[in-house]
């Protein structure tokens, strides 16, 4: 048993830990699930993001969320950290009628736990982790007005004009307001203030983001 501490309690102390890479999160019994998983390699050979939080945005249209944080074994307990955290995806899936959210084995090795998360959709990441998370057609995000900034080129990194864009057939929109790493199933191709590009297909939403950051990315 977690003796004399609620979750609560437990959230609060690996907050400002979490905060710093990146964590994703729901609920109290999620904040302190994490996980490790084999991302997309960067043109050195070496995955900067291995052993750190990371989302990947798949072709269709699925989400695999990684979450790496500290984890005290003489102060928690593993397996009710699992038990809640199930009590939450199966309680958002019956609301949702379907298998939304699934979770795989929850381990801890070395002081480190790890869980990977799967998610059907981005609108079914953001809900249940209650952050903006909205992947869209760029012509369809364009002509909703989902994006209202500026953009840079990864290319040249100049300043361009939304309309001036070509092969939008081609391109989706990613906004977020999370830091962290986010893979995508194609090449980075614009990105607002606060992203950090770290690889072709990878991106680092920084802490100097102003409240959204806006990513177009090839889906096709």
């Amino acid at each position: 048993m977690i003796s004399q501490m609620s979750f609560k309690d437990i959230q609060d102390q690996n907050k400002t830990h979490m905060q710093r890479v990146g964590i994703l999160c729901r609920s109290t019994a999620l904040i302190l699930t994490c996980a490790l998983m084999i991302c997309a390699l960067t043109s050195c050979g070496k995955d900067v993001t291995e052993g750190k939080s990371v989302r990947e945005i798949h072709k269709d249209g699925t989400i695999t969320s990684t979450i790496v944080a500290d984890f005290d074994e003489t102060l928690y307990n593993v397996d009710e950290l699992k038990s809640m955290m199930n009590e939450e995806i199966d309680s958002y899936n019956f609301s949702h009628a379907g298998e939304k959210v699934t979770a795989g084995e929850v381990t801890c090795t070395e002081g480190v736990l790890t869980c990977i998360m799967n998610y059907a959709t981005g609108d079914d990441y953001a809900e249940f982790n209650t952050r903006r998370f909205v992947i869209e057609p760029f012509e369809e995000a364009l002509s909703s007005d989902l994006v209202r900034i500026s953009v840079n080129s990864v290319d040249d990194n100049t300043q361009t004009d939304l309309s001036a864009i070509k092969d939008t057939g081609k391109l989706s929109v990613f906004i977020t307001d999370e830091t962290g790493y986010v893979t995508f199933p194609g090449k980075v191709r614009y990105i607002s203030h606060g992203v950090d590009v770290i690889g072709k297909k990878q991106i680092d939403v920084t802490e100097e983001m102003d409240g959204l950051v806006y990513v177009i990315f090839e889906n096709k």
